[in-house]
């Protein structure tokens, strides 16, 4: 099977790291829980000027700095035996080099490496017959599903709401192996399945 894995938010465990820098930045106090979307800057108020400052400041810490998602290479180590695994990001290719350095020094194994510099990963999925997509993102997920391509949904506070029925949540890296090992996504999915 083809795998696309997002990096941020699914590998990288991204958020915490925002959410404490941006609130040491801007003088705030969040937790994760307050992070009820997706686009974080919003959840924070912030315009564009700020943004850009922010991110002007912070951005080698952001590329750089986020732990690994608990049980991700474990995971993907096993997934990479039976599967080709295409890690499809939406950051900037500008930060290959960053982006390439972060998963060698924690051992993430993958076949390619995709970095669109957009939210919107249909086309590239469908050009690369991807067979099935994991995601943190809700937005990306009803896209994707859309397209016919299943998606196992991680778990955050920021997308949550009404799955698709090619849509599945998923809690851990061991949660995505054992659906995958089950038959995900040729399993029977929708009421079925208790989605």
């Amino acid at each position: 099977m083809r795998l696309g894995v997002d990096i941020d938010g699914v590998v990288a465990d991204t958020f915490p790291l925002l959410v404490g820098e941006l609130n040491k930045f801007f003088q705030v106090d969040l937790a994760l829980r307050d992070v009820n979307d997706y686009n974080i800057f919003k959840v924070y108020g912030l315009n564009e000027a700020e943004i850009l400052q922010f991110l002007g400041a912070k951005e080698k810490t952001i590329m750089e700095g986020p732990a690994v998602k608990d049980g991700a290479v474990e995971c993907l180590r096993v997934l990479d035996q039976k599967h080709t695994i295409y890690l499809v990001s939406a950051r900037y290719e500008k930060y290959r080099p960053q982006t390439e350095e972060w998963l060698r020094k924690h051992a993430v194994p993958y076949h390619g490496l995709v970095l669109l510099g957009s939210h919107d990963k249909r086309e590239v999925c469908r050009r690369m017959a991807v067979d099935l997509f994991i995601e943190d993102s809700l937005k990306n997920a009803h896209q994707l599903s859309a397209c016919g391509i299943p998606v196992l949904l991680f778990d955050a506070p920021y997308n949550q709401g009404e799955l698709p029925s090619l849509v599945r949540r998923c809690h851990s890296w061991e949660e995505i192996i054992s659906l995958i090992e089950s038959g995900f996504p040729d399993c029977k999915l929708g009421k079925e399945a208790g989605l």
